[in-house]
């Protein structure tokens, strides 16, 4: 029985002393890092697959067909096809979704871009000029046929406009002042 009782203590104590915890560094600091680092290399290639995600043929825009972008000294450049027969209104509030996305997409990369709330798109065009065009899938190519040719510039905070030609908006105008 002393026998036991020596092994069971001897086994108690080898125990103890192996229970150091190695899965926390009790030097390290306590909780995660959540500082704002600068210099974050946004990966456009991610930003692109986000955008194709939510705005091509998904559910929410089925007549969404391509979206092309680049980023370069400090402007966006976004082409955006879409299937014939969107009105240009349409475009325009679609195109208004896809800046605010991208944004969102960026802020997904880099905290610094969250929107705080006082900024309809966020803090990339507050900071970068915004060029979108939506044009119509069959007519692409034909610049005059472009449904929304807009800029968003830093400071700028209103919708993306549609493309109307000079007969649409004197013809609006006239509806308007009746």
């Amino acid at each position: 029985m002393k026998r036991l009782l020596l092994i069971a203590l001897g086994c108690a104590a080898f125990l103890a002393g192996c229970t150091e915890s190695t899965i926390l560094d009790p030097t390290g600091p306590a909780v995660p890092e959540t500082e704002i680092i600068e210099g974050i290399q946004i990966d456009w290639s991610q930003v692109q697959d986000e955008l194709d995600e939510e705005f091509v043929e998904s559910d929410d825009y089925p007549y969404g067909k391509n979206i092309d972008f680049y980023v370069e000294d400090g402007n966006a450049y976004m082409m955006v096809t879409v299937e014939d027969g969107v009105s240009k209104e349409e475009a325009a509030e679609y195109a208004t979704a896809i800046i605010k996305a991208l944004n969102d997409s960026v802020a997904m990369q880099d905290f610094s871009y969250q929107n705080d709330g006082t900024s309809m798109y966020g803090k990339f065009s507050q900071e970068n000029v915004v060029w979108i065009y939506v044009m119509p899938e069959s007519t692409a190519d034909e610049e005059r046929t472009w449904l929304v040719d807009d800029a968003i510039v830093p400071g700028q905070e209103r919708p993306v406009e549609p493309n109307y030609t000079k007969a649409e908006l004197e013809t609006a105008t006239a509806a308007t002042e009746e």
